[in-house]
């Protein structure tokens, strides 16, 4: 049995798109949990402190979206890439890192004011530090400023600067996510996954947990993307696909199921 690690935080939008990667194809893997303040002491050994990393018996690959084809090169069953959806799989996946998820959870930091960050941004941010910290302990400094990490990244969460440097801040936070959703029912079209594919994908497991994760760590009040039918049918179809809990949370750390979400 190979040995497969999965470095990382459980707060990540490319770290989750790894896990339910593995959970499609039913690996057993360990996952590392990486403090991002202080990476170098977990993932020192990459000369790098991005994540996520996966490891497979002592090599290790960077990118998310690697991870699929390389998964699928040492895992062939149940393919991530099925090779004649390619070309279709390349295309979006690219517009499933750059639009959606940057435009989702990345553009509106940029927006804020530091001296009056919205109340809802800040619950938000506050449990995100609480979850961190559930796996790699923050001190009681960090823990009480997280919300304030990314939206003055130079002092604490250099990668949320990083990813801000691929961000179109021409177009307004809320015009942006509407498109972008409006994107993704585009990309559902008929279904049943996305790319009107008829078989999950990597597409679909990269997006899945980036529409839930939240929700069930208890970031939001209500699973919003499940308020559009077409949308909610496919949430479903993947669920179908996961475990019960897709998340790399302790069970105990989950505070909604998709039962609930997705009722």
């Amino acid at each position: 049995m190979k040995s497969v690690k999965l470095y990382g935080y459980a707060t990540s939008p490319f770290v989750v798109k790894t896990a339910c990667y593995l959970y499609y194809k039913g690996i057993d893997f360990t996952h590392v949990p990486v403090n991002p303040i202080d990476p170098d002491p977990v993932i020192g050994f990459t000369g790098q402190t991005q994540v996520p990393i996966l490891e497979i018996d002592g090599a290790w690959r960077l990118e998310s979206s690697q991870h699929a084809w390389w998964l699928d090169e040492v895992f062939p069953e149940k393919p991530l890439c099925p090779p004649e959806h390619d070309e279709k799989i390349r295309r979006l996946d690219h517009w499933v890192d750059y639009s959606f998820i940057l435009g989702l959870y990345f553009r509106m930091v940029h927006d804020f004011d530091v001296d009056d960050l919205p109340e809802d941004y800040c619950r938000f941010a506050r449990r995100a530090g609480v979850l961190v910290s559930s796996q790699t302990p923050l001190s009681d400094e960090d823990l009480d400023n997280w919300h304030l990490y990314s939206i003055k990244p130079h002092e604490r969460l250099a990668f949320v600067k990083h990813m801000g440097r691929h961000l179109d801040l021409s177009e307004s936070t809320a015009d942006m996510q509407a498109r972008v959703f409006g994107e993704l029912v585009a990309h559902l079209g008929g279904g049943p996954y996305v790319g009107e594919l008829d078989v999950p994908t990597m597409l679909d497991f990269s997006l899945f947990p980036n529409l839930v994760n939240y929700y069930l760590a208890g970031m939001q009040d209500d699973l919003s993307a499940a308020q559009h039918p077409a949308v909610k049918a496919w949430l479903k179809r993947v669920a179908a696909h996961l475990p019960v809990n897709p998340t790399l949370y302790n069970d105990e750390m989950l505070v909604h199921s998709l039962e609930e979400g997705l009722a």
